[in-house]
């Protein structure tokens, strides 16, 4: 719509011009997104908070007004995001803060993955803590791809209709899966024998679960690392996750967000070869590096039974098994010069070692970093670093629900609007 030209318009008679369209439509535009990018902000410093925050502190940390942050803050207070806590003392004069945080079990979503040895299903809220779990183990190789996923959806459904209330925010699921993954599907997992999976096939059999976002397993677990709490990047800022059971596989993290690459299937180092001549792999290469340091490689290697875990070579090292210790050394040299070559690649020099690998003991973790040093060229400026990840803590499943959580921490304003 063009503006009636000044000459033509009546004197006298109260008639205003009209802006044109398209720029009231920029302004309302630049409105909410002023209005979203605040509430985000106000959203995740309430949950850095750990329930200490007040409305006061939002606005000191912000520079809004208070009137700005009181008004945001009941915003997500009526949409159900957040919730009061009691009043408390804040050793200046006047009435007692009221701190703000993460309403119990308001906002939620679910982690799930298809594990070379378990399906679980996680339910965890917008504060981080875990609402329940529902898991089943088996031996998932070479298995129907359907006939698991499928089972999946139904632990899913029951997780969520176990531990989410009716008056939570429910925003869906993620997938952890081993392997060659992306927005578009499975491209290949070799240790399950699936391949060529879409991500419309996928999503059909969750269907009833909710949306679904798909990825790589390690990706998720290092996720959940740089993000120990939805929304607050609080872990280390770069590093490599390296993830271990009967495959190998790397989560790489660069200023706390993903380093996926193109196709999203980076972090592949379990298929790098370390011996060309090596026993053949799963991917139908020889010599790949988990062909010598996954589950079952260390046990044959250590002459144990094939289920015995990394847990299990290391007692047998300590008892004085000789093909124990040489198996535990060998795969210290091979991890350690895989990633040294990473290192060199993407000049990342943190690494944390989770999962079975790090129950190999600091035998294992003194070869891994003896090598590193042989092989990243800027050792001798900056040693790299090596750290372990102890205990079963199933990262891929954290990390799953909380890649999830992190749409709404982003665009708040969407969903306290559905409120």
């Amino acid at each position: 719509m063009q503006e009636l030209p000044p000459a033509h318009t009546p004197r006298g008679h109260g008639a205003r011009l009209r802006a044109p369209a398209r720029r009231s439509a920029q302004l309302g535009a630049s409105a909410r997104h002023l209005r979203a990018r605040n509430l985000s902000l106000v959203l995740q410093i309430c949950l850095s908070g750990q329930g200490l925050v007040s409305r006061a502190d939002i606005a000191s940390r912000t520079h809004m007004t208070r009137a700005t942050a009181s008004r945001l803050v009941d915003e997500l207070l009526d949409s159900g995001i957040l919730t009061e806590l009691a009043p408390h003392e804040g050793g200046t004069r006047g009435r007692p803060a009221t701190p703000v945080a993460a309403r119990p079990g308001g906002v939620v979503a679910i982690g799930m993955q298809v594990n070379i040895s378990y399906i679980a299903a996680r339910v965890i809220d917008l504060s981080g803590a875990v609402l329940g779990e529902l898991s089943r183990e088996g031996d998932f190789r070479g298995s129907d791809w359907r006939a698991v996923t499928g089972e999946l959806a139904e632990l899913a459904l029951a997780a969520r209709d176990a531990f989410v209330t009716r008056r939570a925010h429910y925003l869906g699921a993620a997938l952890g899966l081993p392997g060659l993954v992306s927005p578009a599907g499975l491209a290949l997992a070799p240790n399950l024998g699936w391949r060529e999976l879409g991500s419309e096939e996928l999503c059909e059999v969750f269907a009833d679960v909710g949306p679904i976002t798909l990825a790589n397993e390690a990706d998720l677990a290092a996720y959940a690392v740089a993000h120990p709490v939805p929304g607050v990047p609080q872990g280390p800022e770069s590093f490599i996750y390296v993830s271990s059971e009967v495959g190998i596989g790397a989560g790489i993290v660069l200023n706390h967000q993903l380093l996926t690459g193109v196709h999203g299937w980076s972090g592949e180092i379990g298929h790098i070869c370390v011996d060309p001549k090596g026993p053949p792999c799963t991917c139908g290469a020889n010599g790949c590096l988990e062909t010598l340091i996954g589950q079952r490689a260390l046990a044959a290697g250590a002459q144990l039974d094939p289920d015995a875990q990394p847990s299990d070579v290391a007692a047998a090292a300590r008892a004085g098994s000789r093909p124990a210790a040489q198996i535990i050394r060998a795969a210290g040299v091979a991890l350690g010069s895989v990633i040294g070559a990473v290192i060199n690649t993407v000049d990342i020099p943190e690494v944390i070692i989770g999962d079975k690998l790090a129950q190999l003991g600091e035998g294992f973790l003194d070869q891994v970093r003896a090598e590193m040093m042989r092989r990243v060229l800027q050792a001798r400026s900056e040693p790299p670093r090596v750290g372990v990840l102890t205990g079963n803590q199933r990262l891929t499943l954290t990390g799953g629900a909380h890649l999830v959580l992190q749409r709404l921490v982003d665009d708040p304003i969407t969903w306290s609007s559905r409120a």
